[in-house]
């Protein structure tokens, strides 16, 4: 009996230890992992972040907040504070002296109706083409410092916006930080956006002056560097000095024209990606009906441009001006157009007896 009282003993000992192992296996199979409660949907993410409020405020003044905070998935380009800062926005309070329509396209432009991580896009790709919420395509590129190196340095830009933070994620989403707001104009002409802007007048008469107005309200792809009515004040020419040129005495291609690149469509950011991917150190452009030649640099802080060309009567080229922007005045740069983008120039590049005939 005792030897039957022991065999029954272990193996009720046994069928016990068997059952709690069959019940731990079957718990830790079966659990579902609760979701973490403190990654946030997209609407909320950038309520709850000081540093996006006017990007928040914008976006429930134009009703996209609550669609952020929907199913997704989302990738936003969130512009920070000072972003709206360089651009004149203070306040909150601000938005609501906009149109609600205009700003609300801008806002969806900043919005992908997808999952796009940094990773995703393509090594040393330039103008890669993105849907936006707005319905027109935003331009990503990045150049890769290193690219064969196991931890490469990257340059990421949307419409000409350099990244700042990459890869947040979100309960549906994504979010990459701009220290810039991309700035698109949907149906309006590189003409249309300078006629529009009373800053840029004594350029715009010189344009017209010269014939060379009505191109810009052509299909194409147009890149200006405009100056505006200070570059020119600076300069000390005014609007009586462009009524009073005479076209038959100048080169028109020349003195206006220098700060035009036809067939060319390029954001400020685009030559540090070419000088990473191509390392040029700079772009050469051969002005349109002039023998003189246009040469962009750009560094991370800065960018200049400058021309050269012949003078009246002599018979090499020689330097005619030049104009650095330092990148703290880049956020009138990237005025993206529906055939070109403008870049504000804060000087002129060529005076009147430097393009005499």
């Amino acid at each position: 009996m005792k030897g039957k009282h022991s065999s029954q003993h272990i193996l009720f000992t046994t069928f016990v230890l068997l059952a709690a192992l069959l019940c731990s296996c079957k718990h830790e199979d079966l659990t579902v992992p609760k979701p973490n409660k403190h990654i946030r949907p997209a609407g909320d993410f950038i309520k709850n972040n000081y540093d996006f409020r006017l990007f928040y405020a914008a976006l429930e003044y134009t009703g996209l907040a609550t669609e952020l905070n929907g199913k997704g998935p989302f990738t936003v380009l969130a512009p920070a504070n000072q972003a709206f800062n360089e651009l004149g926005v203070q306040l909150p309070e601000d938005f609501k002296k906009m149109n609600k329509d205009s700003l609300r396209f801008v806002m969806a432009y900043h919005i992908l109706p997808m999952r796009l991580f940094s990773t995703d896009i393509p090594a040393n790709g330039v103008d890669v083409r993105y849907a936006t919420l707005a319905g027109k395509q935003l331009y990503a590129s990045l150049a890769m410092f290193f690219p064969n190196n196991p931890y490469p340095q990257n340059y990421f830009t949307f419409g000409g916006c350099v990244l700042d933070n990459r890869d947040i994620v979100l309960a549906n989403g994504v979010m990459h930080t701009l220290k810039k707001l991309q700035k698109p104009f949907p149906g309006v002409t590189v003409q249309a956006w300078l006629a529009a802007r009373p800053a840029y007048s004594l350029y715009v008469a010189g344009l017209k002056k010269f014939g060379l107005w009505d191109a810009l309200a052509q299909p194409g792809r147009f890149t200006i560097f405009a100056p505006d009515n200070k570059a020119f004040a600076d300069a000390g020419i005014t609007a009586a000095d462009i009524a009073a040129l005479n076209p038959a005495s100048y080169i028109g291609a020349r003195l206006f024209g220098a700060y035009i690149l036809y067939d060319r469509q390029y954001f400020i950011t685009d030559k540090t990606i070419f000088q990473i991917i191509n390392e040029e150190s700079r772009y050469t452009y051969k002005l349109k009906d002039d023998e003189g030649e246009f040469v962009l640099t750009a560094y991370y802080s800065e960018f200049t441009v400058s021309v050269a060309g012949k003078l009246k009567g002599g018979s090499q080229p020689v330097f005619l001006g030049s104009v650095t922007a330092p990148s703290n005045t880049w956020a009138k740069m990237d005025n993206l157009c529906e055939n070109g983008i403008v870049h504000q120039l804060p000087g002129i590049l060529v005076r009147p007896d430097q393009a005499l005939k």
